[in-house]
């Protein structure tokens, strides 16, 4: 497609027997029409193969349930887990200029059967209101800026029920607006860090932090 000529592919290997990567496009510049949004960022990676590693060792399984991702720019971390849990449904989610982005990489990976891309834009309160539950919410990179602190923490405050799971992990850059972040979802979330021993062996950072969370 014309819109994605200048795109360049990023490939991530994942350890599920019938498919041993990810590809999605990427505009590597993030200067696009489509901004940052349109970029690979290391706290998806390192959220990917954390996926997977707990797909590996038996801990996840998502037969039958419904994930969503917030913020999923280009679906990478989406797409590697419709491939680790390919009986699970993925709904993947954005701005709308990222949609089709979205779903240009979705039918790159072959994954119509069980992944779907929507528009849900956290400022808009409106938006997602036809996602419906979710058994597992996945966010990466969600606070890199201070203005989204509080749309996202009240985005999964809504779409969030008594026992979704939500998965969190961002890279440190700022560490007192971060906690500022940390201080408004603990008003309705209770969380634990995942330690670095049940990370990914390689594909992890001291820099890169993973949080797991459930409603109070």
């Amino acid at each position: 497609m014309a819109e994605f000529e200048n795109y360049i592919e990023y490939e991530l290997d994942i350890s599920h027997a019938n498919e041993s990567s990810v590809r999605v496009l990427q505009d590597a510049t993030g200067v696009g029409r489509c901004g940052v949004g349109s970029t690979v960022w290391d706290a998806g990676l390192v959220l990917a193969k954390y996926l997977d590693k707990q797909t590996q060792d038996g801990t996840l399984s998502l037969s039958g349930k419904t994930v969503l991702e917030l913020g999923s720019g280009t679906g990478l971390v989406g797409l590697a887990l419709a491939k680790l849990q390919p009986a699970c449904t993925v709904i993947l989610s954005d701005k709308s200029e990222l949609v089709p982005l979205l779903e240009r990489n979705i039918s790159l990976n072959c994954a119509q059967r069980n992944t779907t891309a929507v528009y849900l834009d956290w400022c808009d309160p409106e938006s997602g209101s036809d996602v419906g539950a979710v058994d597992m919410i996945l966010v990466s990179d969600g606070v890199w800026a201070s203005e989204l602190h509080a749309p996202l923490a009240e985005t999964l405050g809504r779409l969030a029920g008594e026992h979704t799971r939500v998965i969190l992990a961002f890279e440190s850059r700022n560490f007192e607006e971060e906690a500022m972040f940390v201080a408004l979802w603990s008003q309705k979330f209770r969380f634990h860090d995942i330690k670095p021993q049940d990370q990914h062996p390689v594909m992890q950072s001291e820099d890169i932090f993973l949080f797991e969370g459930q409603r109070k």
